[in-house]
């Protein structure tokens, strides 16, 4: 074709593009449109009949992904004239070819990542469609001027059948072959191979497998480790291993998986900038400079970049709040131990000065020093003056020397304030499923609240308001305030309290969600069960149930952690939490589910119970058992063991020629541990 010349009587050509051995691409301009577009021109010589089925292929594949903005589009097909036995006109690409890129200098790891970001994005359209490129290579990857990636010439590509995922023929440039797509039998992971390939040389400037011939290069991908740079960052070490590895089922098996990895390196690149800024330089606008220019190599748009910038931040506050907190702890810790050592020499004087050093750990930030000061002092010179009676006989002579009227009160007000053990135990007995009995961790009580806070509004808003008198967290303290404001509009009989409330769930919520994102289910869940109340208390009982449902999976979480310790007491007690939470949240097979889990957990802490001649928790988690198979719509193996652990100890109780548990064998009868829905007998030595 002439240069300047009148193709079809349309296209006036303005140059040579490039000059391949299957086609020519000629820069063009629509005379009727002025679009400027690309011919690419293809000569009968090369197409004859059975070369005819590759231009039908990339045809194929450019028009089923048109318009996709990392794939060059097809605009028409045009017949040929002379020599030509058609014109493909296409997207003119206002750039050069990552190939023509890499030549002329190297690619910063940021750059490379979102090249390869790009074209992850390509295949994913192409192999949704059936279609294998089979020629990944630098020279058939455009870039635009503003550096977004296109992949372009399909002309070797195979769109599979319907019926067949393998391709059968061998095809596409040798250098950049999967090792597979030598021996003709593979699938989509091949494009992916050479994308691995093309990737690590944007980022090391060389190519990972050396050889004088292809069968040298085939067999170093087959056998040879990949050798990296030092410069390569480590994640992308780990990724270009991954995906570069000589088993097919090692590598990433899809388009979406290698993107999502690529994206999790981005960001985490971004979040390292973060941090450094955070903890190098005061200065505003040097910090941001920094940030804004990360941000632009790594293409990150801005609201990615603000939630990773807001990640990192609550991280670092909750780790300085965690490092505070240890601190005061180790601090104060230290004051107790000698604030003890002085009791048990009876020096009272010192252990209270111990325990004020203790206590202005805690009041000086809160503006109470002075006045804490001051009534240690007071109860240091009243300890200092006065000598406390520490013996019975001592109390009752001061008792006698009280008028008659004062030894009446004194009688009246002791046997009001000293309940009988019996009474307590009545009170917080075992059908109480959730106790304190158990040493649970560290860590924010659980939120619980009565079935009529699922539903009435006054109990949830009650309940919200004693959940904020105290904050420990970060996130609560935004919270509070909202809650409060809720609680004013609620006194005012203001209609805007139900949309702080909504506000407050959603707080909540999406704490929740970062929690998780940290795999910090214990904070996660007491986030959705708050996120729950706010829910109820705004009078959306759908949201509620949704954040009850995702409260009871996060407490799942926690058990099923729990008791891969063996932990099996605070595992069941996640248990109940979780199955109450489901139920509320109408979801009654998960709820179900977790009370069996439940019972299961708390045998097998009978159990152990057992094996250690603790008597008392084995009737205590017997009895817990008893109480939550009320929940169960079907018998459980665990209610029957746990009635025969139960009869075994009543029988040990009553016959004194029992040998003990700790040194006896396990009979059969109640040696079985639950698991599931299943019991499985173990010996008793195999137990210990």
């Amino acid at each position: 074709m002439q240069i300047n010349g009148l193709v079809l009587g349309k296209y006036r050509i303005e140059k040579l593009i490039n000059n391949g051995s299957f086609a020519s691409v000629f820069l063009a301009k629509e005379e009727l449109t002025n679009r400027i577009v690309a011919i690419k021109a293809l000569p009968k010589s090369v197409y004859p009949s059975g070369r005819f089925r590759y231009l039908l292929a990339e045809l194929s594949a450019m028009t089923l992904n048109w318009g996709h903005q990392n794939i060059v589009s097809i605009h028409t097909v045009e017949p040929g004239e002379d020599e030509y036995v058609a014109y493909i006109v296409m997207e003119y690409v206002d750039g050069s070819t990552l190939h023509e890129q890499m030549s002329a200098d190297s690619l910063s790891p940021g750059r490379a990542v979102n090249i390869a970001l790009d074209i992850c994005r390509g295949l994913t359209a192409v192999h949704a469609q059936n279609i294998i490129h089979r020629d990944i290579k630098p020279q058939n990857i455009l870039l635009t001027s503003d550096d977004t990636a296109k992949l372009t010439d399909f002309g070797v590509a195979c769109i599979l059948e319907a019926t067949n995922d393998i391709a059968a023929t061998v095809t596409g440039t040798r250098k950049y072959m999967a090792p597979e797509q030598y021996d003709g039998e593979y699938d989509y992971r091949v494009d992916l191979y050479s994308l691995g390939l093309v990737l690590f040389e944007m980022v090391t400037g060389r190519f990972p497998f050396w050889g004088r011939t292809h069968d040298e290069i085939k067999m170093k991908k087959l056998g040879a480790e990949v050798e990296f740079d030092d410069e390569v960052p480590d994640e992308l070490h780990v990724f270009l291993q991954k995906v570069l590895h000589r088993n097919v089922d090692s590598r990433h098996q899809t388009a979406a998986e290698m993107y999502q990895d690529l994206d999790t390196i981005r960001s985490s690149w971004y979040a390292k900038t973060v941090r450094e800024v955070l903890a190098e330089s005061p200065d505003q606008d040097r910090s941001n400079a920094k940030l804004s220019k990360t941000r632009k190599e790594l293409r990150l748009s801005a609201d990615l970049a603000r939630r990773i910038e807001l990640e990192v931040q609550y991280h670092q506050r909750t780790e300085e709040e965690r490092h505070r907190q240890h601190r005061l702890e180790q601090e104060s810790s230290a004051y107790y131990d000698r604030a003890e050592g002085y009791i048990r020499q009876k020096d009272l004087i010192r252990a209270l000065r111990e325990l004020q050093e203790a206590h202005s750990l805690y009041v000086r930030e809160n503006g109470l020093s002075i006045q804490a000061e001051r009534i240690f002092q007071s109860v240091t010179e009243w300890a200092s003056n006065t000598k406390i009676p520490s013996k019975a006989d001592e109390i009752a002579r001061l008792i006698e020397q009280l008028p008659p009227n004062e030894v009446e009160d004194l009688v009246t007000r002791f046997t009001h304030q000293h309940i009988p053990i019996s009474a307590v135990e009545s009170s917080n007995g075992v059908d109480s499923v959730v106790t304190d009995m158990e040493e649970i961790e560290s860590g924010p009580q659980p939120t619980t609240f009565t079935d009529s806070s699922l539903t009435e509004p006054h109990h949830a808003e009650s309940i919200l308001r004693s959940l904020h008198e105290n904050t420990k967290y970060p996130h609560e303290r935004n919270a509070a305030q909202i809650c409060r404001a809720a609680e004013s509009y609620t006194r005012q009989r203001n209609k805007r309290a139900k949309s702080e409330y909504k506000k407050l769930a959603e707080s909540y919520s999406r704490s929740a969600a970062d929690f998780i994102a940290a795999s910090d289910w214990e904070l996660a869940a007491d986030c959705y069960a708050r996120a729950r109340l706010a829910n109820v208390a705004a009078k959306r009982p759908g949201s509620a149930r949704t954040m009850a449902n995702r409260a009871g999976e996060c407490y799942a979480k926690l058990a099923e952690g729990m008791s891969r310790r063996q932990l099996w007491a605070q595992a069941a007690t996640q248990c109940v939490l979780s199955a109450d939470h489901y139920k509320h949240g109408e979801s009654e097979e998960l709820a179900d589910e977790n009370w069996s889990n439940a019972s299961v957990y708390y045998l097998n802490a009978a159990e152990d119970a057992r094996t250690n001649g603790d008597i008392e928790h084995v009737d205590v988690y017997c009895q817990k058992i008893f109480a939550v198979a009320d929940n169960f719509k079907r018998p459980s193996k665990a209610v029957a063991a746990a009635r025969r652990l139960m009869g075994e100890i009543n029988r040990c109780s009553t016959d004194p020629t029992q040998v003990t548990f700790q040194n006896s064998e396990r009979s059969p009868s109640s040696s079985a541990i639950v698991h599931g829905d299943s019991l499985q007998t173990e010996q008793w030595q195999a137990r210990r």
